[in-house]
C-alpha cells in the first residue's frame, strides 16, 4: 500500500515539473511580448474594440468575422487578458463590485505561455479562417477559461499581413462545496482548477460518517492541462469514496492514472487516450466477512483515432470540412481476487474478466454558429451544426461467451438562421 502510494506521489510530481516549461520560455519571450503590447497599431485597435457595442445579442457563423482576412499572413499574435470586472464583448463594461474585487485577488491569471502553447495558430503563416475560429471555441472550452473571443487587427488596407489579438477571461478557480447527505453523513470538496494559472487541477474530496469504518475517506486528483504543449492531458488520482470507474456492490478504492488527446480540432490528425487503474473493495460498512465480498481488479483501457481526408486547399480557396476518422479500442477488466462469500449466479457476470474490441469509422462535418443566451447568460456559446454517421463493430469475452456487436449511428444538427451584426467585424 505505502509503495504504491510513492508511485502515485512521483507520478504526480513527474506532471507537476512538466509545467514547468514555461518559465523558462518567459525569459526569452518577455522581450518580444512588450513590442507586441506597445505596437501602436494594436494599441488602437485595442481602443477600437473597447468601443464596441455589447447591447445587442450576436448570432452568426464561427468564421465569417475572419473570411475578409483570410490568406494574409500572422504577423504577430497578442494575447490580453482581463479581470472578473470585465468582459471580452466590451472591455469598457466594468463591475466594480466586492466579490469582482475579491476575484482578481484571489484568483491567479493563467500564464500567458499557457495560453500560447494551446494555440494551434502560427505567426508567419496565412490566416486559415475556420481554424481561428476552431482555435477561439477550442480556447473557451478548457476548464479554466470562462470566455475567449479573437480579433483580427488590420495593420494598413494595402498590407499582406494582419496581427491577431487573442483576449481571455480565466473561470474563477478556487471552488468548495458541502453537503450533508444524511444526518450521520457529510460530504465536501475543495478544488483549484487552475493552480497558479498553469493549467493544473487539485481537487480533494471527502466524506465523513459517523456509522463508516473509518468515519473519513478521501479523493485525491491531480490533472494537468497539454502537457508539454503536446495537447495530452494528463491525470492521477487515489480514492477512497468509491467515485470512479466501480463494477462490485462494494465501496471500493482506486489508484488511476489517465492520458487523454482530444481531437480538438478538424485537422488534427491523431486522437487517444490511455487509462490504467487499480481498484479493491473495502470494508468501510464493517459488514460480516460471511456477507462482504472481498475483490480486487485491474482496468486497462486504450483507445486511438486518425483523421484523414483532408485536402491542402489554397488560402484563397473555400475549406472543405468533410472528414474521415478511423478508431480502434481494446478494454480488459482482470479480477486478481474474487469473493470468497457465495454469490448469486446473475452477480457472476460482476466479478469475471472482461475483453474488448472495438472499431469504428466516422464520417463528419462539425461547424459552429457563434451566439449569445441560448444556454447560458451572456458569454459567448457555440452551437453546432453538420452531421455524424458511425459504422461500429466489436467483439467481447466474458465468461467464455463471445459476442459480436455491430451499430450505426446517425447525428445530425440542424442550422439556425443567422443574423449578422454590424459590430461583428468592426476594424
Amino acid at each position: 500500500m505505502i509503495r504504491s502510494f510513492s508511485l502515485f506521489i512521483f507520478c504526480l510530481v513527474c506532471i507537476f515539473c512538466s509545467s514547468q516549461r514555461g518559465f523558462a520560455q518567459n525569459s526569452d519571450t518577455v522581450t518580444n511580448r512588450k513590442a507586441i503590447q506597445e505596437n501602436k497599431a494594436t494599441q488602437k485597435a485595442l481602443g477600437l474594440i473597447s468601443r464596441r457595442s455589447s447591447g445587442t445579442p450576436f448570432n452568426f457563423k464561427s468564421e465569417d468575422p475572419f473570411l475578409p482576412y483570410e490568406g494574409k499572413i500572422i504577423r504577430k499574435i497578442v494575447i490580453n487578458q482581463i479581470g472578473f470586472e470585465r468582459n471580452v464583448q466590451d472591455t469598457t463594461q466594468r463591475f466594480k463590485t466586492f466579490i469582482a474585487k475579491s476575484a482578481n485577488v484571489l484568483h491567479n491569471d493563467t500564464r500567458r505561455w499557457v495560453i500560447r502553447d494551446n494555440l494551434f495558430l502560427r505567426e508567419g503563416k496565412p490566416l486559415n479562417p475556420y481554424r481561428v475560429a476552431d482555435n477561439e471555441r477550442y480556447l473557451r472550452d478548457l476548464d479554466f477559461i470562462l470566455d475567449t473571443r479573437i480579433f483580427v487587427l488590420p495593420i494598413s488596407e494595402d498590407n499582406d499581413s494582419v496581427d491577431l489579438l487573442v483576449m481571455t477571461r480565466d473561470v474563477f478557480s478556487l471552488g468548495a462545496t458541502f453537503s450533508p447527505s444524511s444526518p450521520t453523513e457529510y460530504r465536501y470538496k475543495v478544488q483549484e482548477a487552475n493552480l497558479a494559472g498553469m493549467g493544473q487541477r487539485i481537487q480533494v474530496r471527502g466524506i465523513y460518517d459517523s456509522e463508516r469504518s473509518p468515519t473519513t475517506g478521501y479523493e485525491f486528483l491531480y490533472q494537468k492541462t497539454n502537457l508539454f504543449g503536446s495537447f495530452i492531458n494528463g491525470t492521477v488520482a487515489y480514492t477512497e469514496i468509491n467515485s470512479g470507474i466501480s463494477v462490485g456492490n462494494e465501496n471500493e478504492s482506486a489508484y488511476l492514472f489517465r492520458l487523454s488527446r482530444p481531437l480538438y480540432h478538424p485537422f488534427a490528425r491523431w486522437a487517444g487516450a490511455m487509462e490504467l487503474s487499480r481498484n479493491w473493495s473495502k470494508n468501510s460498512e464493517q459488514k460480516q466477512d460471511s456477507v462482504f465480498a472481498r475483490y480486487a481488479y485491474n482496468i486497462q483501457d486504450y483507445w486511438a483515432g486518425y483523421s484523414f481526408g483532408h485536402k491542402k486547399l489554397h488560402p484563397s480557396l473555400s475549406e472543405n470540412r468533410n472528414r474521415k476518422f478511423i478508431a480502434v479500442r481494446a478494454f480488459q477488466e482482470h479480477f486478481t481476487e474474487t469473493p470468497t462469500t457465495p454469490i448469486q449466479s446473475n452477480q457472476r457476470l460482476i466479478y469475471s474478466d472482461r475483453v474488448t474490441l472495438l472499431s469504428q469509422l466516422t464520417f463528419f462535418k462539425g461547424d459552429f454558429y457563434k451566439t449569445q443566451y441560448v444556454l447560458g447568460f451572456g458569454r459567448t456559446e457555440d452551437i453546432p451544426y453538420g452531421y455524424r454517421i458511425s459504422f461500429t463493430g466489436g467483439w467481447e469475452k466474458e465468461i467464455e461467451k463471445n459476442v459480436y456487436t455491430v451499430a450505426l449511428n446517425y447525428f445530425g444538427a440542424p442550422s439556425i438562421k443567422t443574423e449578422r451584426s454590424s459590430t461583428t467585424r468592426s476594424k
